[in-house]
């Protein structure tokens, strides 16, 4: 457990024992939860609002019970002083915590967000509790991007390929053993338009790339609506799909070997990889038994017109599962994916991130495996639409905006940024550098905002070295960096005369500041950030602790100086903090998938 988890404990067990005490009780109902402050402009290093709990059963001011137990609590090693405020007991945590707090950040290089393992752990103790072995056994699925083959990816798509990779790397960092999930559209309507085009249009480019396949797509869907021929030949090469039809097998096959060279191209440029990529088409023939153990458990029914629905209502609409033809649907197929991945790797839980116009959906598939009797732990994050210039974008209008050109125009906005501080900067260091900080621009500007809500991108915003951006994180690592880089200059050439005193004077008592403090409390939160990140499924969580690191690295910096400090203890305490604020900024963002640099 790490110094922050630790001292929670110990004030909510303080907490108990004095309302114990005091009300002569252990039946109350009301239980205290301690939460530490790690904002700006605190009045609190930690705080509990059990006064407000207990003022109804008590029958008494929340202010006065709020003294009366802050009265009754002792400080120790760790907790200097308690208090009442307004209601709330607060807690100002001793200089002791904050020295165990950067000791900490130093042995472990700021990677104390990672849970210890089964191996260490025994290692330590030399056995492991029946928690422990269900938590090292826990595997989990994270099933994101899922392009459609024929389709370039687009910035439909790049929303949920960023928050899965970071989310996916977020949970590793929590102890969670997980699984990447690249589940592709290979099969249903859009696929036989896309092979119904390649059969009959001859006047097209030959297809070389995925922007040549979304030509032949963009063309069928203006034309199809208009034919009931070329309606009936899809509703064919559908049923021909659904069936193994070797023919349409094989362009299916072709398609989908150049969509995924086209998707690993764009993988590889955002560092993202899978475990495992499957296509749905692989699942048809499952999907059509669980529709028949559907019907024989009375769960569906075919309708007057020859489709077999599930019956859903009236918590859920009730939803096709199979067409009057036989051929089954994205969300029969999605049943069937279910039972493979359960079957398959057992996890504990299995998390589905799609657009949120798929939330209705993704509620219907795991209802109905519920009255399947299969009790599975699905749960999907559905994130809200990714705009450019305030438009929707459509793939089969034409109208998209390829994920290559995204990152391409994000480049070339970081450029524009380095080269007004650096103007003789070129050839191949500028262009990595640009590559980096726009893509760390992107991907920041995607996981910063919460799931559920809207974004629309504005490129210049993204990429400015200020303000709530990557590129400002990146900066304020590089800033840590090059302070630790002049110091290590300056401790070269000393290093004969000041070995022996520099480590006489680490071992006296340091007095940290009160920029100081509020800097380690935020780093000493780091394990339980990321635990809150990857149980909430929430990445923005991070993303606003390391944006509020950086400012109060800024503040800390700005008001104190580190290599001509007044003394050479506090120029070595300093430095430590500013290597600890180092270690978290640059796990952090690893987390998020951002590369770090050493120059801007």
């Amino acid at each position: 457990m790490k110094i922050m988890e630790k001292i929670t404990e110990e004030c909510r067990e303080a907490v108990q024992k004095a309302v114990e005490g005091l009300y002569k009780t252990k039946e109350t109902n009301a239980i205290p939860r301690v939460e530490t402050h790690i904002e700006q402009n605190r009045k609190a290093d930690a705080s509990c609002s059990i006064a407000f709990q207990l003022s109804r059963e008590l029958k008494k001011s929340p202010f006065e019970i709020a003294e009366e137990i802050a009265k009754n609590i002792t400080p120790t090693e760790t907790i200097e002083k308690v208090s009442a405020l307004a209601g709330f007991v607060n807690f100002a945590f001793s200089q002791k915590y904050y020295q165990i707090a950067l000791s900490e950040n130093q042995k472990e290089k700021g990677k104390q967000g990672k849970k210890e393992t089964e191996k260490k752990i025994k290692k330590q103790t030399g056995k492991e509790s029946e928690k422990q072995k269900k938590k090292a056994k826990q595997k989990v699925i994270i099933e994101y991007s899922c392009p459609n083959v024929g389709k370039p990816l687009h910035i439909g798509h790049i929303r949920g390929t960023i928050f899965g990779h970071a989310l996916k790397k977020i949970r590793e960092q929590d102890g969670d053993s997980v699984v990447s999930f690249n589940y592709l559209g290979d099969s249903g309507s859009q696929v036989a338009k896309l092979l119904l085009a390649l059969e009959i249009y001859k006047n097209l480019p030959v297809i070389k790339t995925e922007k040549d396949l979304l030509a032949y797509y963009v063309k069928i869907n203006a034309e199809i609506e208009q034919s009931e021929e070329l309606q009936k030949r899809q509703r064919e090469i559908l049923e021909a799909i659904e069936n193994g039809d070797k023919k349409i097998q094989a362009s299916l096959d072709k398609v989908r070997k150049l969509s995924i060279t086209a998707f690993d191209n764009s993988y590889d440029l955002l560092g993202v990889k899978f475990d495992e990529v499957i296509g749905e088409s692989a699942f048809i023939q499952d999907g059509r038994k669980v529709v028949q153990e559907a019907i024989e458990k009375k769960i569906a029914f075919k309708d007057k017109g020859g489709e077999i629905v599930a019956k859903l209502e009236p918590e859920l609409p009730n939803t096709i599962l199979t067409r009057s033809n036989g051929t089954t649907l994205y969300l029969t197929r999605d049943l069937a994916l279910a039972d493979y991945k359960f079957s398959k790797y057992k996890p504990s839980e299995s998390v589905n991130i799609t657009g949120s116009e798929q939330n209705t959906h993704f509620r219907q598939v795991y209802a109905i495996l519920q009255k399947l009797g299969r009790n599975y732990n699905n749960k999907h994050v559905g994130f809200g639409l990714l705009t450019f210039e305030g438009k929707k974008l459509a793939t089969r209008e034409g109208k998209v905006i390829l994920l290559a050109d995204i990152i391409e125009e994000a480049k070339q906005e970081a450029k524009e940024q380095i080269m007004q501080r650096e103007p003789l900067l070129k050839g191949k260091e500028l262009e990595e550098r640009s590559l980096a900080i726009g893509l760390a621009a992107l991907k920041f500007a995607v996981l910063k905002v919460s799931q559920e809500k809207n974004i629309v991108f504005n490129f210049k915003q993204m990429t400015s070295f200020e303000g709530d951006t990557g590129a400002y994180l990146q900066y304020s690592l590089v800033r840590c960096k090059s302070i630790l880089h002049k110091a290590n200059e300056e401790s070269a050439q000393e290093e004969k005369n000041a070995g022996k005193s520099k480590k006489e004077k680490r071992e006296e008592k340091y007095t940290f500041n009160s920029e100081e403090k509020e800097l380690l409390l935020l780093l000493s939160a780091f394990p339980v950030v990321v635990h809150n990140a990857s149980k909430s499924l929430a990445p923005h969580i991070l993303c606003d602790y390391l944006l509020k690191t950086a400012a109060a690295f800024s503040k800390f910096y700005s008001l104190h100086s580190v290599l001509n400090a007044e003394d050479e203890r506090t120029k070595t305490q300093r430095l430590e903090i500013v290597k600890a604020t180092a270690n978290v900024l640059e796990n952090g963002l690893d987390l998020l998938g951002i590369t770090t640099l050493e120059k801007m």
